[in-house]
């Protein structure tokens, strides 16, 4: 029987026991639920005589695994293995210790100590292609802000710790170079020593352990990654996405793939302009970050500018047109997929018929929950005659409005939002053939998912 995820949480939490040393399992890292309070208490036992005294539990601070043990399977084995992470009052330090279950009962592998002050993330990942995931742990430090990366296989009955003498700002596992092993990618932010980077390593036979490949720049003005993603960038390349931001609050996207004909890590979105200064067709003041926009499968990168509008027109008024571009791994070129004009404040967006881009500009009314279009007038620096509006509306508004002037477009409870996108179309478009039939307009609004 499927016990429900509620109920698995309930029963977690009835069974733990009281005190600071308390052994505590997340939900999301459970394979099944806990078989009886006796496992918990083997597993106590062993932690407390591997810390020989008084110890504290520590969590990942990011990740899937959030939890201070983590119970897992690994290659088919049947077998059950724990993963605990604490530190002692004796020396401070971090502390892994693997566990396993077997017939009669749990049994220490192995344990190792760590100089980090806590843990940033517990990754399990089949790294050297041997059908058994390895145990990756990325190390925090308060002194330094850098985290530092310590792995570990199974072989035979007991555990070996892989010395990784790297650090990272954040970190992303994935097979880019196509060759069947699952890459590590490190990203570090520049600090006094060193310049922002990246790094990307592979298991190596030889070695036993992971080594670097490559390491390539970044872009150094970056103060910290915002949104850091792995997926295809192209129906047959997969990349990483580095959405960062600048000071100022300006926001920049980096695309890294591996580039076959010349073997190495591409970055082509990092250039630098005459003067030497950093250049990225993708900054951005609005805080749009990379996404599949489309859901076709490609990870879409926005390059964003504002809309034409009278120069007396308040700022937070004028629409942005988002450009959503895929990159080009060819030449590392970006290639307009469509524009759109985005509210995410009210959940849609318009994509901009191709007739209209350069013709059209749009004016947002936040308080009536409105955007308008208007022909632009190029000589005069203008606006023109209104050829679109569209508004959102909650079910009460829409029942009580004349609704004759109206095309119902979207009518959602999307994560309980109950609530209409309707338009009102002007058929003073026609003159210069910039109108839209009511199949264009539906087509061009979507939902944001």
């Amino acid at each position: 029987m499927k016990i429900p995820k509620a109920l698995a949480a309930a029963v977690v939490s009835a069974i733990l026991f009281s005190g600071c040393t308390d052994l505590s399992f997340g939900e999301q890292t459970l394979l099944r639920p806990p078989r009886a309070t006796g496992d918990k208490a083997e597993i106590q036992n062993i932690i407390k005589e591997q810390a020989s005294g008084n110890y504290t539990l520590k969590y990942p601070q990011k990740g899937q695994y959030r939890s201070a043990v983590t119970l897992f399977e690994t290659g088919g084995k049947n077998k059950e293995y724990a993963v605990a992470l604490y530190s002692t009052e004796s020396d401070s330090q971090m502390n892994i210790s693997v566990i396993a279950h077997e017939a009669d009962g749990w049994v220490s592998l192995g344990s190792f100590k760590n100089s980090g002050t806590g843990v940033d993330r517990v990754i399990l990942n089949d790294i050297n292609n041997d059908g058994e995931e390895e145990i990756l742990v990325g190390w925090s430090n308060y002194n330094s802000g850098m985290n530092s990366l310590s792995a570990y296989s199974f072989e035979d009955e007991s555990v070996r710790e892989m010395k990784i003498d790297e650090t990272y700002t954040d970190m992303i596992i994935s097979d880019i170079t196509g060759n069947k092993l699952n890459d590590i990618i490190l990203l570090s932010l520049r600090n006094n020593q060193s310049p922002s980077g990246a790094k990307l390593l592979q298991y190596s036979e030889q070695e036993k352990k992971p080594i670097g490949k490559f390491a390539l720049e970044l872009d150094s003005e970056v103060t910290s990654f915002v949104n850091v993603a792995c997926g295809q960038i192209e129906k047959n390349s997969k990349g990483i996405i580095i959405d960062g931001e600048k000071s100022g609050g300006l926001l920049t996207t980096q695309v890294l793939y591996y580039d076959a004909e010349t073997q190495t890590i591409a970055n082509p979105l990092l250039t630098e302009n005459d003067a030497g200064v950093s250049s990225n067709v993708t900054t951005r003041k609005d805080v749009i970050t990379c996404r599949d926009i489309d859901n076709d499968g490609i990870i879409d990168i926005p390059v964003v500018s504002q809309m034409a509008a009278p120069t007396d027109t308040a700022a937070d008024r004028v629409c942005s047109m988002i450009s959503w571009r895929q990159i080009d791994t060819s030449d590392g070129s970006l290639h307009t997929k469509f524009n759109t004009v985005m509210n995410y404040t009210d959940g849609y967006y318009f994509i901009m018929p191709e007739k209209w881009n350069g013709n059209v500009t749009a004016i947002s009314d936040a308080e009536n929950r409105r955007i308008d279009f208007y022909i632009w007038d190029k000589v005069n620096s203008s606006l023109g005659i209104k050829l679109l509006t569209i508004c959102r509306f909650n079910s009460n508004e829409w029942n009580n409005i004349n609704r004759d002037n109206y095309l119902l477009l979207k009518n959602s409870s999307n994560k309980g939002k109950d609530y209409i996108i309707a338009a009102q179309n002007y058929p003073s478009g026609t003159e210069k053939n910039l109108y839209l039939s009511r199949q264009e307009i539906e087509k061009a609004v979507k939902l944001i998912s």
